[in-house]
């Protein structure tokens, strides 16, 4: 996932840590077809997967679904399992295995490999065959499959799908301050300063590498005022200039600057700004529904939408969701055991989806099996993503290449300090979003 593969790594490991630790699983509603009749009962067909081995979540779903089942799954695959490692590490890994020839049959892909991967015509097209085989009809929205030129070169799980920017809040420190739950940006505004009197946190977030406006806050702000310039920039259709974009930044600018956000803001890592809002020193948590599993357990955590910026655009009406077209499982297009690889990374995939349909998260592949009970802040947070009829991706992980992307974050965090005013990041950032190569 760009540099993000290596972010989001670190923020799903601790949902994991708080769930139970995985047991063996046997395969749900498997029916990937098996492998070809020459090869029962002969020599074993050799494939080599490298997978994410950075990230607990990951590593838990290798070690206790996919290899606890692949043998069952497929007697006749002998699998060679490679760690990958993560982030930039892995992506350099891939490209380099790509530019000497040496890619796996499957292996796990991000934006940031595989483009030039793709460019070479290493990474499968798998649009065709698993339209064929049936296993594209196993998605809720097959469409968010589909990469820029219409093509399929990853199958993921989808868990990304779900995941949306939220808010989250402390239902005893709103209650002992009476206040009602803001609706508008300037009750947000009036809510911060009843908080901010109190000594209390209004909002905390992760500011380090500016990892909230570049992850979801400047994109959900901007939709906020118009969605359509999301999608714009999504489609290279519009830039940074654009004055809607200016407007949602100065927001961001307004809250930092009437004390909305912690102390060294620029420097506060995921675990800390997670710590200070479930340890009661934060009246508000802004991040992603990853972590509604997480804070379920607490009956003292709510969590309500996105304050309304404008009259004319209803919160309840629009997310973003999160992930790429081009995280998941990929097949390299000449590997000598080409149907094989795929059912491989199908065997991943649903192994995946059954790994986080048991831990509480819904994906946009059917696990094939009975999800659990939510509980009622995942009820809520389905609802509100069912609620939501326009879901726009990711402009971070779907409009910028990795440079582009870092200086994105650079320019967020200082942007959160309240000290770098809306006018100079839009200035700064046009200049570096104009040697944009995402789209060449």
């Amino acid at each position: 996932m760009k540099k993000m593969k290596k972010v989001i790594s670190s923020v799903l490991a601790l949902t994991l840590a708080l769930s139970t630790a995985a047991c063996s699983k046997a395969p749900a509603g498997s029916d990937a077809s098996k492998p070809s009749d020459d090869s029962a009962g002969g020599e074993k067909i050799k494939l080599r997967l490298v997978s994410i081995s950075t990230d607990a979540i990951q590593t838990a779903i290798l070690e206790d679904y996919i290899k606890e089942n692949i043998g069952k799954e497929f007697p006749n695959f002998e699998v060679e399992f490679e760690p990958g490692g993560g982030g930039e590490d892995m992506q350099n890994k891939l490209k380099t295995y790509n530019a000497t020839g040496d890619l796996p049959d499957v292996w796990y892909s991000d934006s940031v490999m595989a483009f030039p991967i793709i460019k070479s015509g290493n990474q499968l097209n798998l649009k065709e065959h698993i339209t064929a085989d049936g296993f594209l009809e196993k998605y809720t929205i097959p469409e968010a499959l589909e990469f820029m030129d219409g093509g399929i070169y990853t199958i993921p799980s989808g868990a990304d799908t779900y995941f949306t920017p939220r808010i989250f809040f402390n239902k005893q420190i709103f209650k002992d301050n009476n206040l009602e739950i803001p609706t508008t940006y300037e009750e947000l505004l009036k809510a911060v300063e009843v908080l901010k009197a109190a000594d209390i946190v209004p909002i905390s977030l992760m500011g380090k590498g500016g990892w909230a406006p570049q992850l979801y806050l400047i994109q959900t702000f901007i939709q906020l005022l118009d969605p359509t310039v999301a999608e714009q920039l999504l489609k290279n259709e519009t830039d940074f200039n654009n004055p809607v974009v200016l407007e949602a930044i100065k927001k961001i600018e307004q809250l930092a600057k009437a004390g909305a956000f912690p102390e060294g803001i620029a420097n506060l890592d995921y675990g800390p700004s997670l710590e200070m809002f479930t340890s009661g020193r934060s009246a508000m948590f802004w991040g992603f529904s990853w972590e509604v599993p997480n804070l379920a357990a607490d009956e003292n955590i709510g969590m309500m939408q996105w304050p309304a910026l404008c009259d004319d655009v209803d919160p309840a009406t629009i997310t973003q969701i999160w992930g790429s077209p081009l995280n998941g499982y990929a097949v390299n297009a000449k590997s000598e055991h080409l149907e094989e690889a795929i059912q491989l990374a199908e065997f991943c995939v649903k192994m995946e989806a059954q790994y986080h349909a048991e831990h509480g998260s819904a994906t946009n592949l059917n696990p094939g099996i009975d999800l659990p009970e939510p509980s009622p802040l995942m009820k809520q947070n389905l609802d509100m993503y069912a609620g939501a009829e326009k879901k726009i991706g990711s402009i971070f992980l779907n409009a910028m290449d990795g440079a582009v992307g870092a200086e994105y974050g650079l320019l967020g965090a200082n942007l959160l300090t309240g000290t770098y005013s809306a006018e100079d990041f839009v200035k700064d950032f046009s200049a570096i979003w104009a040697e944009n190569t995402y789209f060449n």
